[in-house]
């Protein structure tokens, strides 16, 4: 006969093995000593909390907004401008007659931004309604519903509980016996 010396590996497993069915069965035995039963109920109150909710909403209204035209002509400049060059090139003689063209060209081209500059201002400014929204915020408070504070009475002691539900005159229980070492 040989003997066949066990491995660590072996003992530990066998060793665990012994554990977790040890605490299998204590929980079993734990388990199976508990039972439901009904309780007196003493006394129950409703609980409430109070919170502040936010209701955000949206206000909107129609504002009036000026519009002013960026279209912008150059033909009264031109037409200015060739004007004031015509006259000026009436007057004087020679170079004389040269610089009074560039003068009067010069001149008319001014006058003719300026007339067209007060016609745009005068006639294409508009108002439209554009539409602007801000959001307000609504704060209430209400009362929230917590549910019950339960008291009552096991094996003449008094125990409290919340729950959600009123419990009526009795309210079920598990109880437990476990022994004490």
């Amino acid at each position: 006969m040989t003997f066949i010396q066990p491995n660590l590996r072996q003992i530990v497993h066998v060793v665990l093995a012994s554990v977790v069915s040890t605490c299998w069965s204590v929980g079993v035995m734990a388990q199976s000593s508990s039972m439901i039963t009904e309780a007196r109920v003493t006394g129950s109150e409703p609980v409430y909390q109070t919170v502040q909710v936010n209701t955000p909403t949206q206000e909107c209204w129609q504002e009036p907004v000026r519009v002013e035209s960026d279209d912008y002509s150059t033909t009264p400049a031109i037409l200015g401008a060739i004007i004031g060059g015509s006259v000026g090139n009436e007057f004087g003689s020679g170079k004389g007659r040269d610089v009074a063209t560039l003068a009067g060209a010069v001149l008319g081209g001014s006058i003719g931004h300026d007339i067209e500059k007060k016609n745009q201002r005068a006639s294409d400014g508009r108002t439209v309604y554009e539409q602007r929204c801000r959001t307000v915020s609504n704060i209430s408070t209400e009362r929230s519903f917590q549910g019950y504070d339960v008291t009552y009475e096991y094996d003449g002691q008094l125990f409290k509980a919340r729950t959600r539900n009123h419990p009526g005159q009795s309210i079920r229980v598990r109880v437990s016996v476990l022994p004490v070492e």
